[in-house]
C-alpha cells in the first residue's frame, strides 16, 4: 500500500505497531479510491445540475444511484478488504522502514571508505547484513502481524542497529583525528629530545617543555587508538548478537517474549545495553581530551 501522493516519508519502529494510525491510512486509502471518489463526485454534480437545469426525478434518482455505489464501494474496502489493505500497509511501511535502515548504514560505510577506514567500512557493511537478515526472518514470521514478541525482538533489532551505526561513526571521527596526527615525527622528536639532555650544554628546560607536550600527544593519541578499536569491537559484538539472536529464533516453531538471561534475545539487549553504556562513556572521554587539549601544560 504506497502513499497516495508518492511522496518518500519517514518512518519509525513505532509506525508498525500504532493500530490507529494503521487504520486511519486504511481509511484514507478507502475514501480516496477511484471506486468511491468517482461516484461520490458524479452524484453531487449532477445533484447541481438538478438544480440548476430542473432535470427533476431522474436526476435526483441517478444522484443517489451513484452515491450508493460510492458508499458501497467504501464499506466493501473499509470492511471486507480492511485486514487485507492493513497487511499491505504495515508490508509498505516494514520496506520503507528496512531501505532507511540500509540506508543509514551504507553512509557510514561509505564515509569510512571515504577516509580509508576500511576496518569500520567492512563492519558496517557485516552489521547491515547481520540486521537485514534478522529482521527480514522476524518480519517474515510475524506476516504483518506484529505480536509482542516480534515486536520486541525488532525494536532490539533497530536498537543494535543505531548503537553500531553510533559506534561506527565516532570510531570514523577518531581515525580522521589520528591520521592528521604525525605520530612518527612525534616519537622521533622525542627520542631526540631525550638524547639532547644526555648533553652537558643542553637547556634542559626548554627540553622538558618540549618533552612533556610531546609525551602528552603521544599520550593521547595511543588513548584514541584504543577508544576507535573499542568502538569497533562494540560494534562485531553488536552484530554477532544479531546473528545468535537470528539463528536461535530461526530454529523455534514459534516466538516468545524475552525472558532467560540466556535467551539470545536477552544477550542481544545486554548487548545493546554495554554498547550505550560505552558510548557514555566516550563521550565523557571525548570531553576529558579536550579539555586537555585546550589546556596549557
Amino acid at each position: 500500500m504506497a502513499p497516495q501522493d508518492g511522496n518518500r516519508q519517514q518512518v519509525g519502529l513505532e509506525s508498525l505497531t500504532d493500530q490507529d494510525a494503521i487504520f486511519k491510512a486504511v481509511r484514507n486509502k478507502c475514501i480516496q479510491s477511484p471506486f468511491t471518489i468517482i461516484p461520490l463526485a458524479l452524484a453531487g454534480g449532477l445533484l447541481l445540475l438538478t438544480g440548476a437545469f430542473g432535470l427533476g426525478f431522474f436526476g435526483v434518482f441517478t444522484s443517489i444511484v451513484l452515491g450508493m455505489l460510492g458508499a458501497a464501494a467504501f464499506v466493501y474496502n473499509m470492511w471486507i478488504r480492511g485486514e487485507t489493505l492493513a497487511k499491505r500497509h504495515v508490508q509498505w511501511l516494514m520496506e520503507q522502514l528496512k531501505e532507511q535502515r540500509r540506508g543509514a548504514l551504507t553512509e557510514v560505510a561509505e564515509m569510512c571508505r571515504k577516509i580509508g577506514f576500511y576496518e569500520a567500512e567492512k563492519e558496517a557493511a557485516e552489521l547491515s547484513e547481520a540486521y537485514s537478515q534478522y529482521t527480514g526472518f522476524l518480519e517474515s514470521r510475524a506476516e504483518a502481524k506484529l505480536g509482542a514478541a516480534v515486536g520486541q525482538r525488532l525494536g532490539l533489532a533497530e536498537a543494535a542497529r543505531t548503537a553500531g551505526i553510533e559506534h561506527l561513526r565516532q570510531a570514523a571521527e577518531i581515525h580522521t583525528a589520528l591520521t592528521a596526527i604525525d605520530i612518527a615525527m612525534l616519537r622521533r622528536e622525542l627520542a631526540q629530545w631525550h638524547e639532547q639532555k644526555s648533553h652537558a650544554r643542553a637547556n634542559h628546560t626548554v627540553l622538558d617543555s618540549k618533552i612533556d607536550a610531546h609525551s602528552r600527544q603521544i599520550l593521547r593519541y595511543e588513548q584514541l587508538v584504543s577508544k576507535r578499536d573499542e568502538l569497533i569491537a562494540r560494534s562485531n559484538e553488536l552484530e554477532a548478537a544479531l546473528k545468535n539472536a537470528y539463528m536461535s529464533d530461526a530454529g523455534r516453531s514459534d516466538l516468545s517474549l524475552v525472558h532467560g538471561a540466556n535467551d539470545p534475545a536477552a544477550r542481544l539487549s545486554n548487548a545493546i545495553a554495554a554498547a550505550e553504556a560505552a558510548e557514555a562513556d566516550m563521550t565523557d572521554f571525548l570531553r576529558n581530551v579536550e579539555q586537555q587539549t585546550t589546556t596549557p601544560a
